[in-house]
């Protein structure tokens, strides 16, 4: 990886290991760029995926895991009432 675009010094001051969602959108941008023309990013992209890595930026992809959507958690479900079928 020392060829990586990501070791050079113009890239250096990115946040690479930040999550996206958190990162402003010139950031995410300028990052997305430098792996675009990363002379090593198949290989990056190799490591993550074999690695299992769950945060950070490889291979132009933040690597955080989704968030969990919270309208998904919650039980839509009618409530039952206790003094349903009660006599």
């Amino acid at each position: 990886m020392n060829h990586a675009a990501c070791t050079r010094p113009d890239a250096r001051g990115l946040p690479w290991t930040t999550d996206a969602v958190e990162t402003p959108t010139v950031l995410v941008d300028l990052m997305r760029e430098t792996c675009n023309g990363c002379p090593v990013r198949l290989a990056c992209e190799s490591y993550a995926r074999s690695s299992k890595a769950t945060g950070g930026w490889w291979a132009g992809v933040d690597r955080a895991p989704e968030p969990a959507d919270l309208l998904d958690l919650i039980d839509t479900r009618p409530a039952v009432s206790l003094l349903d079928g009660a006599a």
